[in-house]
């Protein structure tokens, strides 16, 4: 990464939580004047677009941690890369969750409209590539399916879709270092140190946790079925220790990512 990067991912994490701030990038689309984006596709045809959800993720957890990790994550990019970044899409297809208290969800089919609408907007704009960032999960098969059903309307865009949780780098120096076989699939101490670090005492963790799921034969094909969701994991949790979970791993996390999403870019 070039050392002007490094310089600005460094300040950065110095202070995390302030990269959530809008009013401190004017790389954000949302503080941008059409005339001063029509300027920057002149030579810049890329933005990048947070896609999360707001979802339980267990009894301590907050329900934004899929859009604050997406979000923080893609306004650090655009903060140090100075490529666009669009608002965040914070609803997501959370429809599994449903059970749980405060989840908000959008059906498969409105996912996919919404999603739609919204490469529609930004390719009739000129914009050439699509960065995605995405914090939950649910959301990747319907994203591609709005892909598929506009297969020739999109065909001259590029697309890189980057669920950040599962990248290579981030396994090999975060999840395997601190976490192993305690990640989990949801409500993971990965998620929920980078969402503390994005915003401090924001959670009140346990001293310890025992994931109190059930073991079911044939899980990953029971779980799909949304109503069953909560039968099989009783407090939202999906086979993860959150209490490993920190503001200081969160950091490490957020530097690690950065860099990692960055390098797919440049």
């Amino acid at each position: 990464m070039p050392n002007i990067y490094e310089e600005k991912l460094q300040k950065i994490l110095e202070k995390p939580e302030d990269i959530m701030n809008p009013a401190l990038n004017l790389n954000l689309l949302a503080n941008m004047s059409y005339n001063q984006v029509r300027e920057r596709l002149k030579t810049d045809q890329r933005i990048i677009l947070p896609i999360g959800s707001t979802e339980q993720h267990g009894p301590d957890g907050i329900l934004g941690v899929d859009h604050i990790t997406a979000t923080g994550l893609a306004y650090a990019v655009s903060a140090i890369t100075g490529i666009i970044s669009a608002p965040a899409l914070n609803y997501g297809m959370a429809v599994h969750h449903l059970g749980f208290t405060g989840t908000m969800a959008l059906r498969p089919t409105t996912y996919i409209n919404v999603i739609v609408d919204l490469i529609f907007s930004l390719k009739s704009h000129g914009f050439k590539e699509i960065i995605v960032i995405n914090g939950h999960g649910g959301n990747k098969g319907p994203f591609l399916n709005a892909l598929q059903e506009k297969y020739n309307e999109f065909a001259d865009l590029n697309f890189k879709f980057i669920n950040w949780w599962v990248m290579p780098q981030l396994e090999e120096k975060i999840i395997k270092k601190y976490f192993g076989a305690k990640e989990g699939y949801h409500a993971t101490p990965t998620e929920i140190s980078l969402s503390m670090a994005l915003v401090p005492n924001s959670i009140k963790l346990p001293d310890s946790y025992t994931c109190p799921q059930k073991e079911v034969k044939n899980e990953n094909c029971n779980w799909v079925m949304p109503a069953n969701f909560k039968d099989l994991y009783p407090d939202g949790v999906m086979r993860a220790d959150y209490s490993l979970s920190s503001e200081e791993k969160g950091v490490e996390i957020l530097k690690v990512a950065v860099e990692e999403i960055i390098s797919l870019l440049v």
